[in-house]
């Protein structure tokens, strides 16, 4: 799977490059806005816990650049991405709730189609992204009141399909975008870890401004 997003990232990068005059026409945005986020495939390191989970709200913000590629266009975001998940955890004698925080820079390589209208402009995106882990804490709120530290126990990279869909007006953007991670986040299935897989699914809604 990392091949063949590392495969993926290059094919990107050189279209850019291949663009030659067209990095003239090269756009700017900002754009931020709020994560709804889960745990996908979530099981427990214990076969005899059953996890319950909810879905958590986070902020999501950043920039991107947009190249023109024939009728599409090349958008590679920056963005600062706040996942995770929380839910309650049953062992048959006891329920203990708990929550995870997950704080990822993410890097999404999106190929947009913009509908040619005149004012009122809908677009929409697909692509893929790769996001490195920052930080990640625990806490169960029987057992640790306070946050854990488990950066260490969680893979430093992520990686994700993306679709969205937008509508932009006078430079101002509205869209809602759907990542689906590829990637199980867990790397050492021990210690202070309560999960023996879990994979990122968040949904997010953002305003933005473009500057092209």
């Amino acid at each position: 799977m990392r091949r063949i997003f590392g495969i993926g990232l290059v094919l990107l990068v050189s279209s850019v490059l291949m663009a030659g005059p067209a990095a003239a026409q090269m756009g700017f945005g900002i754009k931020g806005g709020l994560n709804i986020a889960s745990l996908n495939d979530l099981k427990s390191i214990d076969t005899i816990d059953q996890l319950e989970q909810e879905s958590k709200t986070g902020f999501v913000g950043g920039v991107h650049l947009k190249f023109p590629l024939g009728v599409f266009k090349l958008q590679v975001e920056g963005l600062y991405s706040l996942k995770g998940a929380k839910g309650t955890s049953h062992n048959g004698l006891s329920s203990e709730p708990w929550e995870t925080k997950l704080t990822y820079i993410e890097v999404p390589l999106l190929l947009k189609y913009e509908l040619p209208t005149p004012a009122l402009k809908p677009f929409f995106y697909g692509g893929a992204s790769v996001a490195f882990l920052m930080k990640a804490e625990k806490r169960n709120e029987r057992i640790d009141t306070d946050w854990v530290d488990i950066t260490d126990n969680l893979k430093s990279t992520d990686y994700g399909l993306v679709v969205g869909a937008g509508i932009g007006v006078f430079g101002i953007t509205l869209e809602g975008r759907y990542t689906h991670g590829l990637e199980d986040t867990v790397e050492s299935k021990t210690g202070d870890m309560l999960v023996d897989e879990a994979k990122n699914k968040t949904w997010s809604v953002m305003a933005g401004f473009d500057f092209n």
